[in-house]
């Protein structure tokens, strides 16, 4: 399982097409939601609709599939 949560990212895709491009810190994850802390700006995006790109390796996270609390993907062995 990836441990995303301090790690700097970039929205490639959204929902709303104007968080796109946003890069930040990923601060927070909340069942359907998450917080990325983008200067001094607290910025929440829905899961649902979302991809992220790890700024340190690159890798494409497609937050959909982290849907759900944090303890619940752990339980289940989830990779995301």
């Amino acid at each position: 399982m990836i441990q995303l949560l301090g790690k700097e990212v970039a929205i490639l895709q959204s929902t709303n097409p104007l968080l796109v491009g946003v890069r930040g810190t990923l601060a927070l994850e909340s069942m359907r939601m998450i917080t990325i802390v983008s200067g001094t700006k607290k910025i929440t995006v829905a899961k649902t609709g979302t991809v992220l790109q790890l700024q340190e390796s690159g890798k494409v996270v497609i937050a959909e599939e982290m849907n759900g609390r944090i303890e619940d993907r752990l339980a289940k062995g989830s990779k995301v």
